[in-house]
């Protein structure tokens, strides 16, 4: 996939560097990057954007008193904001071309993003894969749901979750009922076709093969 540096902000990728920004107007887009769902657009900034986890907002209401989401989600086509790391995935809607809101969108994550200490879905490896150690998948359906969770988020993080991130994604566990395991796509993920397919059969297919056979997996 080709990044792209949009003319009209950001900086060109022969001048990219890491700083480490944290009040609003001094984070920089060094290049925009699209991923495998056409509607979704990675914004790669120049720092880090969150001290741990990642946050979503999906729709208006989510965004509550956050200055950027809110601002965001004026701009005429925008579904969801996704921000991990150093990156904001912007998601649009497929009735509006990116050529109608790309240079606002750009322009208001630089003058609005303000770096997030904490998201809302923390992520913490180093307290979560231990438990893989000690797992044994014919104790799984023992478990209470926390500690049900704590497995499947170990081996998302294994498996899964470092590949969706380098799309501009990510998947959150819902609940886990009996044998279906519920999710939810974040991010670039959330609209993808491949999400409904492909990708939620591979997810099914590892966590099968990992915990049980007649496990199934819903994305909601």
């Amino acid at each position: 996939m080709e990044e792209v540096v949009h003319p009209n902000f950001g900086f060109p990728m022969s001048e990219e560097k890491t700083t480490d920004p944290k009040e609003a107007g001094t984070f920089k887009i060094v290049r925009v990057q699209p991923t495998p769902n056409p509607d979704a657009f990675q914004f790669i900034l120049n720092g880090k954007v969150m001290g741990d986890g990642t946050k979503t907002f999906d729709s208006p209401e989510d965004a509550g008193e956050d200055v950027l989401a809110k601002t965001l989600f004026k701009i005429f086509g925008i579904q969801s904001i996704y921000l991990k790391e150093n990156f904001v995935t912007i998601t649009k809607s497929n009735t509006v071309g990116w050529h109608t809101l790309m240079e606002k969108t750009g322009h208001t994550i630089e003058e609005l993003l303000s770096f997030y200490e904490t998201g809302d879905e923390s992520e913490h490896a180093e307290d979560i894969h231990p438990i893989l150690e000690e797992f044994n998948k014919e104790d799984f359906f023992t478990y209470d749901g926390d500690r049900q969770t704590e497995v499947v988020n170990a081996l998302l993080d294994v498996a899964i979750r470092p590949a969706l991130a380098n799309d501009g994604g990510g998947i959150n566990i819902l609940s886990i009922e009996g044998k279906q395991i519920n999710i939810h796509y974040q991010g670039a993920c959330g609209s993808c076709p491949s999400s409904t397919t492909g990708t939620l059969q591979y997810i099914e297919t590892f966590l099968k093969e990992a915990i049980h056979p007649e496990l199934e997996v819903q994305a909601n």
